[in-house]
């Protein structure tokens, strides 16, 4: 079975380096991806913290789409608490109008930053937590031009022949089954939670609802990797990432990739030293050799072909080494 291979893409700053090569770094990527026959690249929301060079995935997704020809470009995700639904149905009618079936809307539940920025984001209002399925349910409505809670109201572009594909972010049975219930896709962080995920994405397949949004499941697993030519140097180009996922689990701003010196440096002989090698450990180290029938596993694990790929490292050739050796082996 080939797989339906993806590039999650974070436009990752590296230690010494900026946003704007981040970008830049973004946008030749996906140029390339598509060249070399990637299904799909999806951009994340950061905000307020320097890891990330974008705050909005849906800007990029925009450029990226002006510039390719095949490839699916998304969010992944855009940060619901933060925007109105009227607004984000809108600008992805509007994608979906112009780049017709290329345009898949990821949406999530996360905050996209830390607290600061996140009430920033609201016009430092307190935030409203316990609606995110409502907003989804509106998202719909306006983008379906179904009567909803605006009777009347109307989201341009109206009567669109093709209408946005949208993946429902999560990592817990509660996204899976909202996913579910709503005829959506889900894309399901495996590098964020991996321990009930088939239990989550068996539910989410089981319990959906053809008669919604979309007629059939569309699922999604997200995974972060690291290839190399050896297993050792796979497992050193992955540190920065590892260090990036230990920061956020504890609540602090990431900070750019790392070198693996520096977070050698960082970690080593430290009371993060355990926690952060059990963060590692949950990304896949792989070679060129071993990572084709390692995907497939996961594939044949959650009963999907698609696979979203996270690989952020301190050099960008590695990064590109790693989708060349997943793409290149893909069969």
């Amino acid at each position: 079975m080939k797989l339906k291979l993806g590039i999650l893409d974070q436009s990752p700053t590296t230690m010494g380096g900026n946003a704007a090569s981040a970008l830049k770094n973004s946008i030749n990527l996906a140029v390339w991806a598509e060249e070399i026959g990637f299904h799909s690249i999806m951009y994340s929301e950061h905000h307020g913290v320097e890891a990330y060079g974008s705050s909005s995935p849906e800007l990029l997704a925009a450029i990226v789409l002006s510039k390719t020809n095949r490839i699916k470009v998304g969010t992944a995700g855009i940060m619901m608490r933060n925007y109105s639904a009227y607004k984000i149905a809108e600008w992805s009618k509007m994608l979906s109008t112009l780049y017709p079936e290329r345009f898949i809307l990821g949406l999530g539940k996360a905050p996209g930053g830390l607290k600061d920025a996140v009430m920033a984001l609201n016009n430092h209002k307190p935030v409203v937590l316990s609606n995110m399925e409502t907003k989804l349910e509106e998202i719909i409505q306006f983008i379906r031009e179904e009567e909803g809670v605006y009777d009347g109201l109307i989201a341009q572009p109206t009567h669109v022949q093709h209408i946005p594909e949208i993946m429902w972010l999560g990592s817990g049975m509660t996204s899976a089954r909202e996913a579910a219930k709503h005829g959506v896709g889900y894309s399901f962080a495996a590098f964020m939670n991996s321990e009930n995920g088939k239990e989550n994405t068996d539910a989410y397949l089981r319990e959906f609802d053809a008669t919604q949004y979309f007629p059939k499941p569309s699922l999604q697993v997200a995974v972060a990797l690291s290839v190399a030519d050896n297993i050792e140097e796979a497992r050193r180009n992955a540190y920065g990432m590892a260090y990036q996922f230990l920061q956020s689990r504890q609540l602090v701003s990431p900070d750019a990739v790392l070198s693996p010196e520096v977070v050698e440096q960082r970690v080593l002989g430290t009371q993060d030293e355990e926690e952060f090698f059990t963060v590692l450990n949950r990304i896949m180290i792989e070679t060129p050799q071993s990572v084709d029938q390692k995907l497939h596993q996961v594939a044949e694990r959650y009963n999907t072909d698609d696979l979203l790929i996270l690989c952020n490292m301190y050099r960008e050739e590695d990064r590109i080494n790693t989708y060349k050796s997943i793409i290149k082996n893909n069969k």
